[in-house]
């Protein structure tokens, strides 16, 4: 079993709480201080499908019908190499761990690690609910519950009687996997939607392009698909502002009135133009990240230039410009991973940070904060070509530093 701590872009994880064979339940944090809880496969789960196949059934539940004290879905892939599930913690209700109950089949065999789990859990936000449960003499807690000895010995709970939900649960498991196949289409249907968000935050991802001679083309490894929610609010796309000779940021600009290709479609606040024309991928988001690249389309490549210059971006939302601020050294740390390159260093001004690499392939990253129609967001910006192209690199981030401004 893998004993790691989980690798999840956009969460940083402090304790596991519980070591299952199946599955292990982390707490953590995304990179804004939210704490949440995730459950991730171990590797011994993860290589069997009837488990995997098992969390994305209780994932579903817990993304569209959560109960009245259980926290909804807040991310899921279950197609990584170790496929996961995350909820917010919240005081008082149940988040991921109660996803790990159905993973072996065996409805309410886990119910002992799980009250230990909450015991935990109480410890950050608040105290969480503890399960219906028989009188029963005191027993010990599995070997493989992961918690830290408590100060004090824990004191019995009495009996509660049942809730509705509880009620609804008991009966549900009574009756077995008809009461999925009633609404399984229904769930389907609505969950279907989940996976057009695309491919992940944080997939494999080469280094930046190898070096090459000019001549060859930069071609990284494609992002597999991957399950993310949920999304953020599709942004409103500011009107392009066209090119008027202006200064920039950094390097050439686009003249005035130069013919440029309006990029409109990648559903990010802001427009900007490309010297060719511009094919948009969506990479994937969550409701804190979202990532784009956009590349020349492939029947208007030149000869020898397939696949050369790019743009990738990854944008967060704000609630202030200070706190955009505040969220810089953890965005700027997050996004540069996922896209294996260097975070800008060099600040331009006071909402602008840039760094130039003359190395093959060249490259510009920049973080840039801006307010589009009453939004504050971050957006960081991965832009690369051959060495020839330099200028076309340096047209493209100065105009989108200008649209940005």
């Amino acid at each position: 079993m893998n004993n790691s701590t989980p690798e999840i872009p956009g969460y940083q994880f402090d304790q596991r709480i519980l070591q299952h064979p199946l599955a292990e339940l982390w707490h953590g944090r995304t990179f804004t201080g939210m704490e949440i809880v995730a459950l991730v496969l171990s590797e011994a789960g993860a290589r069997n499908q009837t488990v995997v196949d098992r969390l994305a059934s209780a994932s579903r539940d817990a993304a569209l019908v959560p109960g009245q004290q259980e926290a909804p879905l807040w991310a899921a892939s279950f197609n990584a190499d170790r496929p996961y599930a995350i909820t917010q913690l919240i005081p008082g209700q149940t988040g991921a761990e109660r996803l790990i109950d159905p993973l072996d089949g065996i409805a309410g065999n886990d119910e002992e690690s799980l009250r230990a789990v909450r015991e935990q859990l109480s410890r950050y936000g608040g105290t969480a609910p503890v399960l219906p449960q028989q009188a029963q003499p005191q027993q010990s807690i599995p070997s493989y519950v992961d918690r830290p000895a408590p100060e004090q010995p824990p004191t019995e709970q009495p009996p509660a009687e049942p809730s509705r939900i509880e009620i609804a649960r008991q009966y549900r498991r009574k009756i077995g996997p008809w009461a999925y196949a009633v609404v399984a289409v229904v769930v389907l249907i609505v969950f279907t939607i989940a996976y057009s968000v695309g491919t992940a935050i944080g997939s494999a991802v080469k280094d930046k392009p190898a070096a090459a001679p000019e001549a060859a083309a930069v071609s990284p490894e494609p992002y597999p698909s991957r399950v993310l929610i949920p999304p953020i609010n599709r942004p409103t796309t500011a009107a392009y502002k066209r090119p008027d000779g202006s200064a920039g940021v950094f390097g050439a600009t686009y003249p005035a009135g130069a013919d440029v290709q309006v990029v409109a479609n990648a559903e990010l606040p802001f427009a900007f133009g490309w010297p060719r024309p511009p094919q948009v991928d969506f990479l994937g988001e969550s409701s804190q990240l979202v990532l784009r690249r956009v590349v020349t389309a492939s029947a208007y490549d030149p000869a020898g230039m397939r696949n050369s210059m790019r743009v990738q971006f990854a944008l967060h939302p704000c609630a202030t410009l200070a706190k955009c601020l505040t969220d810089r050294p953890a965005f700027d740390e997050q996004w540069t991973k996922i896209y294996r390159t260097t975070a800008p260093a060099t600040a331009k001004d006071a909402r602008t940070w840039l760094t130039v690499s003359t190395a093959t392939p060249y490259t510009i990253t920049m973080t840039r904060a801006f307010q589009s129609a009453g939004q504050w967001w971050l957006v960081g910006v991965m832009a690369y070509g051959q060495t020839v192209e330099a200028p076309d690199v340096q047209r493209l981030v100065n105009d989108i530093w200008r649209q940005t401004s």
